[in-house]
């Protein structure tokens, strides 16, 4: 178990820094070693496009003194080009998505709205608890909402609402939105907030009453060998994944890539349908927007804007720690890395690549 009281501090390098521990065993022969390799090729080529100079080969270090420099990046690196609803929705992104539920089997959350005849379909760390919250206020919808799952052994209560639960009706005549945001500023987002739950997958205790809290450096690195592990071998099998495996390769739900997040499965294996996209970081338009478009008119109260939502750090001292990471330096490797890990994110909703 572990330990939530006691001193916290930064990680050693649990994860090796770059290494992924993969075992040698792991390295697939034939097909299997060409579709990792091109995987590694992405990363290198990244790489090798770039007037960088050397990697850095450490994991960085914050000391206890040090002070929190200013964030690195802004709102987004540069304006999105595209309506985000046109890039999703390019031929190689359609089979991207289908690719994905068909291989990952991904059942992905939903808010069913009946009074809106409308669905949002949930990405996380992309303003989520606040939409949830303000459909939940506003127009009596929630993701608990019993769509007929299961229930939940211990509460009683039906699991999320998920797309294998969608009927034929909301599937043919609800519309179907979501809200996106810019992978870079959305990762650090993410780190924050799955490191600071108390059920931390890779904060590791040592000895008792001591805590430690893995780094970025140490999370991408980790990201990246585990999902190489996750895609090979879906690959070499040929088989469907299952929901449990693929959250484990993400580590977290919070890392997911949005696209994967709006790749779930309806029950007949096809990718969740997608009417409206609005960004995150134009949120007050967009929202309007979406307003509009649902037959919410000017005037109702109901399309006030939802305020912010902020999550507090299950263990205090641990979010001294995520806070100073997160405001810290981006470095190349880290650059480099959400590049690669979000790249249809990158590709089919519009956003720029960091600049290395």
């Amino acid at each position: 178990p572990m330990a939530t009281t006691g001193d916290a501090r930064e990680a050693e390098p649990l994860l090796g820094g770059g290494d992924t521990g993969a075992p040698a065993s792991w390295w697939p022969g034939g097909r299997g070693r060409a579709l990792v390799a091109g995987a590694m090729l992405v990363l290198l080529g990244l790489c090798a496009g770039s007037a960088v100079g050397p990697m850095p080969t450490g994991l960085s270090r914050l000391g206890d003194d040090d002070a929190a420099p200013a964030p690195t990046y802004p709102a987004a690196e540069e304006p999105p080009l595209l309506d985000p609803l046109v890039s999703f929705n390019t031929p190689r992104c359609r089979q991207t998505r289908a690719s994905l539920a068909r291989v990952t089997n991904h059942d992905g959350d939903v808010v069913v709205i009946p009074e809106l005849r409308a669905v949002y379909v949930d990405i996380v760390k992309a303003a989520s608890e606040s939409i949830r919250s303000a459909l939940e206020d506003n127009f009596h919808a929630s993701w608990s909402a019993d769509l007929g799952q299961y229930k939940h052994p211990v509460t009683g209560r039906p699991q999320r609402s998920s797309t294998s639960y969608l009927t034929d009706d909301v599937l043919a005549n609800y519309t179907f939105f979501t809200f996106v945001r810019d992978p870079n500023t959305r990762f650090r987002s993410s780190y924050e907030q799955a490191i600071c739950r108390e059920r931390c997958t890779l904060c590791t205790a040592r000895g008792a009453g001591t805590m430690y809290t893995p780094t970025i450096a140490e999370i991408t690195a980790f990201l990246q060998g585990r999902l190489m592990h996750f895609y090979g071998d879906i690959a070499l099998r040929g088989e469907r994944s299952d929901e449990i495996t693929l959250q484990e390769a993400w580590v977290d739900e919070h890392f997911e890539s949005q696209i994967l997040r709006l790749s779930g499965a309806t029950k007949d294996g096809t990718p969740v349908p997608l009417n409206f996209v609005g960004r995150v970081e134009s949120f007050e338009h967009d929202w309007a927007r979406l307003m509009d478009h649902l037959g919410v008119k000017e005037g109702d109260p109901r399309r006030v804007t939802p305020g912010h939502q902020e999550h507090a750090c299950d263990i205090p001292e641990r979010g001294k720690i995520v806070q100073r990471q997160r405001v810290s330096p981006v470095t190349t490797l880290e650059k480099v890395a959400v590049a690669a890990l979000y790249h249809d994110d990158f590709e089919c909703l519009g956003y720029h690549k960091p600049k290395i």
